[in-house]
């Protein structure tokens, strides 16, 4: 097979796509912020430069545990994007950053984590709020990065807390 290294890893065959170097990718300098609107950024232009980018900038900047929430591959998480809740991120009309949580620092299990609260307006249909949980890896080879832990709607986070 043809290795396409990433995060200093190997990737499975699975996995081998067209990785454009143009495309942003997770680094020790971006902050729990950068990578949010990062995120949504890539989604608010979700098929340049090629279809699905945006999704694929969002699967790369994904924990472990996220990933495997979703299915575990690029082309699953393109198909969970599909669902109107998540789908209205991708090609909406603009995004706002409503507020952004304080660092809650690391533990002996997880690294450090922070929120950041965005308003989507997207190409159809209402107005809707998203709730960004990234959480710096702790292990090699992504160690140090901020990573998406989880993204959920807010109308659907409130339910999480029953």
């Amino acid at each position: 097979w043809q290795s396409i290294p990433t995060y200093h890893q190997e990737l499975m065959p699975s996995d081998m796509i067209d990785r454009s170097p143009l495309l942003p990718s997770p680094h020790a300098i971006l902050t729990a912020i950068d990578v949010a609107t990062t995120c949504m950024d890539a989604l608010l232009q979700n098929d340049r430069p090629r279809e699905n980018s945006g999704l694929q900038v969002c699967f790369d900047f994904s924990s472990d545990r996220c990933r495997a929430s979703l299915g575990g591959s690029l082309e699953e998480f393109i198909a969970y994007a599909n669902n109107p809740t998540f789908g209205s991120m991708t090609n909406a009309k603009e995004y706002l950053v409503l507020g952004v949580g304080p660092a809650i620092a690391s533990t002996m299990t997880r690294g450090a984590m922070q929120t950041v609260l965005v308003k989507v307006v997207p190409a159809k249909g209402k107005d809707r709020t998203f709730l960004w949980t990234m959480q710096q890896e702790r292990r090699p080879p992504r160690q140090g990065l901020w990573l998406v832990h989880e993204c959920i709607y807010v109308e659907n986070a409130f339910a999480l807390t029953f």
